[in-house]
């Protein structure tokens, strides 16, 4: 392992990946080293939905969303690497007025950043999702050009281009301090030795907050367990991804033909437990089968867990530290830090690269806003 690099990347899951292929191979800073505490997507990466979308109630996570889509479409291209993305669109659907008056006011905050997202009828919903129960429906929000693609392929992906340029990635190798003068961090200490360095990115995703408190940092992140289910495999039957936000679950169907599910189990204390429990796929099966009758036929084949790191707004943590402004954070994507992956990559590398960020405005993920109060509304469309 070097002794030496001028950045060294915290974490291997997609942030990781994403900022080490963005310095490397697109702005050209080959003396980076990734240090990872277990395996390439271990953490949240390797155990989401692979899902993507555009359709948030924030302008911000509209903007970083909006951006990585078209990464991901052009990813084959880019990196070579087949990443199995799938334009199929995501679809919410509406339950009563208030949330058909949700959407509509999402809708046209999407619209205004030119996310091509409308409002369906259920009629439409019934041609875009035959499987789905719209009897109980009063339309939804429809956005054709949202999708889903497979985290270990884009990963992979990544971190082999990264490589190629000269980015040193270790694996089993356990952040374990830092060593600082005055307000700059200088070394990273690792369980396989230290490395002097002139910039840090915290990309740890659950574990942030611990790699936070190394340095004396209060992080305001907090992980949370997400459960998924998978079904067995059948011919390909249906197109979006769906987000049910009146019962709090996700399910699409995958390239190879399961069905993935999720759903947010409200009440769940903050914890690095990921171990599942006998009542999350009896619960999530009732919710899918009243959303998509058909679905009561397939069987569960597997089921896991894995950690949201949210933050009291809901909204990622991107940019310095105002302690230690050469420790950059990634963190607290709260569930959809893969989506978001292209761009915060991008972000990191022209901030450690150019001392400024070009590609979108990134004011309201600044870490200082909970305590100047300066947060904005809460991002509401989280699952």
């Amino acid at each position: 392992m070097r002794k030496t690099a001028k950045v060294v990347i915290i974490g291997a899951g997609c942030t990781g990946a994403a900022a080490a292929y963005q310095l490397a191979v697109k702005h050209g800073e080959k003396d980076v080293v990734m240090v990872e505490k277990d395996f390439l997507a271990a953490g949240a990466t390797g155990r989401c939905g692979g899902g993507m979308r555009q359709q948030w109630s924030t302008r911000g996570n509209i903007r970083l969303a909006q951006r990585s889509i078209s990464a991901f479409k052009n990813f084959q291209d880019e990196t070579g690497q087949d990443c199995e993305f799938w334009e199929g669109g995501y679809l919410l659907p509406a339950w009563n007025e208030e949330m058909v008056e949700h959407h509509h006011t999402n809708i046209k905050l999407q619209n205004e950043e030119n996310v091509p997202s409308r409002f369906v009828t259920p009629e439409e919903i019934k041609d875009i999702a035959p499987i789905l129960d719209t009897t109980r429906m009063l339309g939804g929000a429809y956005c054709p050009t949202d999708g889903k693609a497979n985290p270990f392929l884009v990963v992979k992906g990544w971190c082999e281009r990264a490589a190629d340029a000269g980015v040193e990635i270790n694996v089993r190798t356990e952040v374990t301090g830092f060593k600082t003068s005055g307000d700059k961090v200088t070394h990273v200490e690792t369980s396989r030795g230290t490395i002097e360095c002139e910039c840090v990115i915290n990309a740890a995703g659950g574990h942030s907050g611990v790699i936070g408190k190394m340095l004396g940092l209060d992080l305001p992140v907090a992980p949370e367990r997400h459960q998924i289910l998978v079904t067995e495999p059948v011919k390909h039957c249906h197109d979006p991804m769906v987000i049910d936000l009146r019962h709090n679950i996700y399910f699409s169907q995958a390239n190879h033909g399961s069905f993935i599910s999720g759903h947010t189990d409200y009440g769940v204390q903050s914890s690095f437990n990921i171990r599942n429990n006998w009542q999350f796929p009896i619960q999530l099966s009732r919710k899918l089968c009243y959303l998509a009758p058909p679905l009561k036929r397939l069987k569960v084949v597997r089921i896991w867990a894995g950690l949201y790191t949210m933050t009291p707004d809901a909204q990622p943590i991107i940019g310095p530290t105002p302690e230690y402004p050469n420790f950059l954070n990634a963190i607290g994507f709260s569930g959809h830090g893969f989506m978001l992956s292209p761009v915060t990559g991008t972000i990191l590398a022209e901030l450690i690269t150019q001392g400024k960020v070009t590609v979108c405005p990134i004011q309201e993920f600044d870490i200082r806003r909970f305590k100047d109060g300066t947060a904005g509304t809460r991002e509401a469309n989280v699952v």
